[in-house]
């Protein structure tokens, strides 16, 4: 659930840094720092607001006439308080005389320069929130839900356990709970869960034991255990815990900073007192072995007698038919052999210097023919817990990049009542995030499910964040353009692109070898070129500069030598003079191949009502005697469609083969 957005350059002065009023202000904060920052051309630059940016917004008095004289003070208010902009339209309101502010760090750019500010938008921004802000009723996990689980009305607790984890058995409960449901139903299960396996005595003389073990990895690796034998050199484990798609597992790698390493590692199960034809089974992955046969040699079953040293090793039945991260079902495996007895499952991992495979294990269930009939000696205790779940049509599942703040999470943020309310979510919830995902990256976005408080009642409640520069705002990320003229900041979604004639610039390199791909592709195929360096047709041996139009990657112009254009392909240009030539490729890179070009790189251009979209772009040509900046002109006609509209390198804009 992740949406992409442009990540903040590299600020020469952070935008706190900048924050006085008067037109000195920046000496009062940088010693040595005279005159802010002069640009002696136009930029194109991108930009992405911080939570402090917000704040600014909203202070500012440019702003605070706007939204007053609009009877919008309160709004305008909000803005700081929540971090993100009501809607879009709010955005372009106010966001001029931010980046007018000289506490913005590029607000002496010059007339015609661009900015494309990445911001907050509260809503409408993803159907999921939406779901379950409109209806996501909460389920409390019943004492019979509970007996149901432990298999007994007798010998249960109020609560799950590592040994009936909550994972395994909610979905079972919501499905029964809620016959009715549709798809992209939401549900929040309220229930208790013990981090430690209940103790039950045997009524008839048995043991403490469990006779059983059902572990899915949801949250950790719950009560197995590693043993390590050789760790890989670097590391301090083999065995490590992890998720993927919902999933939780173990995984077993020897491969340490790029490199394949020894290691020899066992993951054991908790003991089990084996009750007759008691079956293991388990899912498995195996990935980036040698092959196939090296997989079943280092990833092994093993099974012992507790207390004992040494495993007899278990045939898996179902072998992997490929390395790859599909899960493979074990098939059942008796354990009958060991009746009567107290043993430990292991799953044994080895690799090596030439190759250090990947394993995974979960669903990892010892079930034996009967339960046991226990009692319970000694209640255990339990943490009250939150879990979210999606119906797909079939069964309730948990949704990826969901986070629930569970009921502990509102006591440590002091609040007595277990919810939020008014604007609560936006003081504690960035805070909630940047502590428990210390990792995060810019571009990873979650779904934050909280209790609120209405003032009537207390519903649940879901958000997005977004994490930048290692801060979270909540609402989904929209990008809109301002273009500086005439010293005014205005919304322009027009688009200029610079391509510099400098060897190697990224952007150049960019439109220019997208200009190349098209030619080869749409020209030198149907004329029998198989590939882009074969030199045959306009595309040179290079692969990367052609004279169909001109361009040149490597230049990063366009090359208008027509002895060069008929040194590549003499037959596209025979009988043509020099000058017919050149106004050929003129033609062919501004009607043909460069709008090709733009609709494959801005696929979503669109045309907005009453507002003309242009698409700017400056560019250099080569003549064989001097190297002369143009500048080109297309409208947005159709979504990701472009119209020529002019170019400078023509007196009149537009070429006479035009028709």
């Amino acid at each position: 659930m992740k949406t992409k957005y442009i990540k903040t350059l590299a600020l020469l002065l952070g935008a706190g840094i900048l924050g006085g009023c008067g037109e000195n202000a920046w000496n009062d904060h940088l010693d040595g720092f005279k005159e802010p920052p002069v640009y002696s051309t136009t930029e194109t630059v991108n930009y992405t607001l911080t939570a402090k940016d917000y704040s600014t917004i909203a202070g500012l008095s440019a702003n605070k006439a706007i939204a007053s004289a609009a009877g919008e003070s309160d709004a305008l208010k909000a803005i700081g308080t929540n971090a993100c902009f009501a809607s879009q339209e709010e955005a372009q309101k106010y966001l001029p005389a931010f980046l007018a502010d000289s506490s913005f760090p590029y607000f002496t750019l010059n007339n015609g320069s661009s900015i494309k500010v990445s911001y907050a938008l509260a809503s409408g921004y993803s159907e999921e929130a939406d779901a379950i802000n409109a209806a996501c009723p909460l389920y409390k996990v019943t004492e019979e839900d509970y007996q149901g689980a432990w298999g007994s009305d007798e010998d249960f607790i109020s609560g799950f356990a590592p040994v009936t984890p909550a994972s395994a058995t909610l979905p079972k409960i919501l499905l029964a709970a809620y016959p009715d449901a549709a798809a992209g139903d939401y549900v929040v299960a309220s229930y208790a869960e013990a981090s430690q396996n209940p103790i039950f005595s045997a009524v008839e003389g048995g043991d403490d034991v469990a006779t059983s073990i059902e572990e899915s990895f949801d949250a950790d690796r719950g009560t197995f255990t590693m043993e390590d034998i050789t760790l890989p050199e670097g590391s301090s484990y083999v065995w490590k815990w992890g998720t993927y798609g919902g999933v939780g597992y173990m995984q077993a790698s020897g491969y340490v900073n790029k490199q394949n390493l020894d290691s020899d590692s066992w993951l054991v199960s908790p003991a089990v007192k084996i009750d007759g034809d008691a079956v293991l089974s388990f899912q498995y992955i195996v990935n980036f072995f040698a092959d196939v046969a090296a997989a079943e040699k280092e990833l092994t079953l093993g099974v012992r007698v507790a207390g004992e040293k040494n495993w007899t090793s278990v045939e898996i039945p179902n072998k992997p038919a490929k390395l790859s991260y599909d899960w493979i079902e074990s098939g059942d495996i008796s354990l009958s052999a060991w009746s009567g007895k107290t043993v430990e499952i292991g799953f044994h991992y080895i690799s090596t210097t030439a190759k250090a495979g990947t394993a995974r294990v979960t669903d990892v269930k010892v079930l034996p023919a009967t339960r046991a009939t226990r009692a319970a000696v000694a209640e255990v205790p339990t943490e009250a817990k939150y879990a979210i779940y999606s119906f797909d049509g079939s069964k309730w599942s948990v949704p990826q990049n969901t986070i629930v703040i569970q009921p502990s999470d509102y006591t440590a943020m002091g609040l007595k009542y277990g919810n939020m309310q008014d604007d609560q979510p936006s003081t504690f919830i960035p805070v909630y995030l940047k502590t428990t995902l210390p990792y995060a990256q810019d571009e990873d976005q979650v779904t934050v499910v909280y209790r609120y408080y209405t003032g009537s009642t207390t519903v649940n409640r879901a958000d997005i964040y977004n994490c930048t520069g290692a801060e979270w705002t909540r609402g989904n990320v929209m990008t809109d353009q301002f273009t500086r003229n005439d010293n005014v900041w205005k919304f322009n979604p027009s688009v200029i692109i610079n391509l510099p004639a400098v060897k190697n610039d990224a952007n150049s390199v960019l439109y220019y070898q997208a200009c190349v791909d098209w030619v080869y592709e749409n020209i030198d195929r149907p004329l029998g070129s198989t590939d882009i360096k074969s030199g045959v047709g306009y595309v040179t041996k290079y692969g990367n500069n052609e004279y169909y139009s001109g361009t040149s990657a490597y230049q990063c112009n366009v090359d208008l030598r027509a002895s060069a254009a008929k040194s590549q392909y003499p037959a596209g240009y025979e009988d043509m003079t020099d000058d017919e030539i050149v106004e050929l490729e003129k033609y062919r890179f501004c009607y043909e191949v460069f709008p090709a070009v733009l609709s494959e790189l801005h696929p979503d251009a669109r045309p907005l009502p009453g507002l003309d979209i242009t698409y700017t772009v400056n560019f250099s040509a080569y003549t064989g005697s001097s190297t002369d900046a143009y500048k080109m002109v297309y409208k947005v006609v159709g979504n990701g469609e472009f119209e020529f509209v002019s170019c400078d390198w023509w007196e009149s804009g537009t070429s006479s083969l035009a028709k």
